[in-house]
C-alpha cells in the first residue's frame, strides 16, 4: 500500500467512526431515553426525633428499589426498604432539624424525579 492509499484509509476510517459517535449520541437524546414517567406516589416525610425522620409510602404505585432515593441536603441516605417499596413502607434516615429531605426518583438515562420535598 502507497502512503496515499493508507492516508485514505485512515481518513475514511476517522469519518466513520464520527459519523458512528454522532449517531449514538443522537439516538442518547432523541430516542434513547425511557419516557417513562415517575411512578405517582403520595409520601410522607416526618420527624420522629432529633436526629431521624421517617419517610413512608403513603400510597399509590409501588417502586423499585434501584430507581428511588431518599436525600437530605442532596446527600444520598441508606434505606432498608423491601423490594418493591409498596403502601405502607417506611425507613428512618439520619437529618438534623432544618434539613431538606427529597424522595427522588431516577429511573435511567436521565429520567429523574422528585417525587416529595420537605423541611424538616
Amino acid at each position: 500500500m502507497d502512503g496515499d492509499t493508507m492516508l485514505n484509509a485512515v481518513g475514511a476510517a476517522l469519518v466513520l467512526a464520527l459519523v458512528v459517535g454522532v449517531a449514538v449520541v443522537a439516538l442518547n437524546f432523541a430516542g434513547g431515553a425511557s419516557g417513562g414517567d415517575a411512578p405517582d406516589v403520595d409520601w410522607t416525610i416526618e420527624r420522629v426525633n432529633d436526629t431521624a425522620v421517617r419517610v413512608t409510602h403513603g400510597g399509590g404505585e409501588p417502586v423499585r428499589t434501584d430507581e428511588v432515593r431518599v436525600t437530605v441536603d442532596s446527600v444520598s441516605r441508606a434505606t432498608d426498604w423491601s423490594d418493591p417499596v409498596a403502601e405502607g413502607d417506611s425507613t428512618l434516615v439520619q437529618a438534623s432539624d432544618g434539613s431538606r429531605v427529597r424522595v427522588v426518583w431516577n429511573g435511567g438515562r436521565g429520567d429523574r424525579e422528585i417525587m416529595d420535598s420537605e423541611r424538616v
